[in-house]
């Protein structure tokens, strides 16, 4: 009888291919499922009871910010928490590498600003052992990981790298530059980065720099965007991720348009959503999607469409920087410089001339829709917490930023608040936007936000809520959304899907228990330094494998470290990138 590492037994596989389930046993050797059959004949190390449960393949998410997070954190939580196997770091034009050492400190607070990532916990945790972006995937092979990462090589990083902060930031590439970049580019891809990956929303990207200015990417010269372009297409090589789309304030689709032309690679194009105060946005989206196909232009667009919220207080909040009186209130300085900014006659006057609820899309939502959650000093307000400031507005008969900022003085910006309109919660809506065949599911931020956010349970939401709730999608047709196609639109080999000879990349959950709390998030003080975010924790969750070795049972990590740096040129290349499985310290 053949020995195997792992049998998963009695499971009821939706195996992410899109075909119907089926009830069967599952066996894994050497990280390989090597066996799928009714009833398999043999033994094994560990052997895992799924009787009642889904065996689904682990979630793949395109979206995320862990570059920084898994140094100190080898699970990439919430992610992995959640049934993820896979994440892609390097989005949005963010990350570490390359980065001379002198510029080790600006990139942190780059970091820290647009993604909102805590300096304090960079500086603790990333040791800067790299300079160039091969240097970088050869620290990150190293580091101890509990799922596996992809990455891409970020074009702000490459930009201030090559051209000078300032000239990145001022003017377009000379042809010295350009082909300095063309070489690392090539370099990258040779080390193992997916593709690139920029933003281009010109003055209107919510990631700001330090000063309040646009990064380098939304100001670019666009044209030295399509010339690294040029060279996935000479290598027919890689995946470009562009955030060039921000509802309501600026449409660069174009710029995808041309990057999927000029590469001849797949581009993902962020971020599609639905929004209630524009019922028909996403709906141009689609239509869109549609129309560069026909051209044969190969662009699939990530998804903002799980029932997500922000928790905030508006000291660490800053999403709403696009908007300029709100900018000017995020770069006042500290908590005592915005306290007292908000008692400001004349801020809180530009305030009411300014403020436009149809700019607020992008930022979370109007003012009026968000709950004031936790007064936290606000006294005189005490007896509206939990109510949404518009109501706070018709009880008072008062301009809603006076209320607004109001509370922010008296609770010396310390009073929570929760947003509602950060999506639209139309299951219609949402539904139209996941059947989509060039719509991919996810757009988590994973490991960035910490302080007001949390999105590593949007596989959760999306299986409970539009196949358990509403019925409005199939497991299957989830699963081959949160995997399959992911998988392949980023040329993961062997990855996505439960079948014989991929990875065993699976969760294991009770389609029946699975849930997550909706109320509010929960403060972990669990960053280095006991410094907390916020988080959002599964249940019904039973077990998550990655590369054949479970690494939760019930929401407890098993201290095992499976994961790999992986890439998009066949399982060769993602060998040299893996690394065995080590236990955690």
């Amino acid at each position: 009888m053949a020995k195997y590492d792992l049998i998963i037994r009695n499971g009821c596989i939706v195996d992410g291919t899109g075909v119907p389930r089926y009830f069967s046993d599952l066996g894994v050797r050497e990280g390989i499922i090597e066996r799928i059959s009714g009833s398999i004949q043999g033994t094994a190390a560990q052997e895992i009871d799924a009787k009642g449960k889904i065996v689904a393949p682990g979630v793949i998410d395109p979206h995320t910010h862990y570059d920084a997070q898994v140094h100190w954190d080898p699970y990439c939580s919430n992610s992995s928490w959640h049934g993820n196997t896979t994440v892609v770091v390097g989005n949005c034009g963010f990350g570490f590498a390359p980065c001379k050492p002198s510029d080790r400190e600006r990139y942190m607070l780059m970091m820290e600003n647009t993604e909102q990532v805590p300096m304090a916990a960079m500086r603790s945790a990333l040791g800067w052992q790299w300079e160039t972006f091969p240097q970088w995937i050869e620290h990150m092979r190293k580091q101890p990981k509990g799922i596996n990462m992809a990455s891409y090589l970020p074009l702000n990083s490459l930009m201030i790298y090559v051209m000078g902060y300032e000239a990145a930031k001022t003017r377009g590439a000379n042809t010295q530059e350009r082909t300095k970049m063309k070489q690392l580019l090539n370099e990258a891809l040779d080390a193992g980065a997916i593709g690139f990956a920029l933003s281009y929303l010109n003055a209107f990207n919510s990631h700001k720099d330090i000063d309040g200015s646009p990064m380098p990417t939304d100001s670019m010269n666009i044209e030295d965007a399509y010339f690294l372009a040029d060279v996935l297409r000479e290598r027919d090589q890689g995946v470009i991720q562009c955030l060039c789309e921000l509802p309501g304030a600026i449409n660069n689709q174009g710029v995808a348009e041309e990057l999927a032309r000029r590469s001849g690679r797949p581009v993902l194009h962020n971020v599609i959503a639905a929004f209630d105060a524009m019922p028909d946005y996403h709906r141009g989206v689609l239509r869109w999607l549609e129309t560069v196909e026909s051209k044969g232009i190969n662009i699939y667009s990530q998804a903002f469409s799980f029932r997500a919220w922000n928790e905030f207080n508006v000291h660490d909040f800053n999403a709403w920087q696009h908007i300029p009186v709100f900018n000017t209130f995020s770069n006042a300085g500290g908590i005592k410089a915005k306290t007292a900014l908000a008692s400001d006659p004349s801020f809180l006057a530009r305030a009411r001339a300014e403020y436009d609820p149809a700019h607020m899309a992008g930022a979370g939502g109007t003012l009026e829709s968000f709950i004031l959650h936790k007064t936290n000093g606000a006294t005189s307000y005490a007896a509206f917490e939990g109510q949404m400031v518009g109501e706070i507005v018709r009880a008072t008969n008062r301009p809603v930023t006076d209320i607004f900022f109001e509370i922010v003085s008296q609770s010396g910006c310390k009073a929570d608040f929760r947003t509602t309109e950060a999506v639209s919660t139309d299951p219609a809506k949402i539904s139209e936007i996941l059947r989509h065949k060039r719509v991919v599911p996810g757009t988590s931020d994973g490991g960035a936000h910490v302080k007001f956010h949390s999105g590593g349970q949007y596989a959760t939401d999306t299986i409970m809520w539009m196949a358990r709730e509403e019925n409005l999608l199939t497991l299957e047709q989830i699963h081959f959304k949160l995997s399959y196609l992911p998988s392949r639109i980023l040329g993961l080999s062997g990855r996505g899907s439960l079948t014989e000879g991929s990875f065993a990349d699976l969760y294991v959950y009770d389609f029946e228990k699975l849930n997550y709390a909706r109320g509010n998030y929960e403060i972990a003080h669990d960053l280095p330094n006991n410094d907390w975010r916020r988080v959002c924790r599964p249940s019904g969750i039973d077990w998550v494998v990655v590369n054949g070795a479970p690494i939760f049972q019930d929401g407890r990590a098993t201290g095992v470290l499976p994961g790999r740096m992986v890439g998009n040129t066949g399982r060769a290349k993602d060998e040299l990138l893996s690394r065995p499985a080590i236990a955690a310290e």
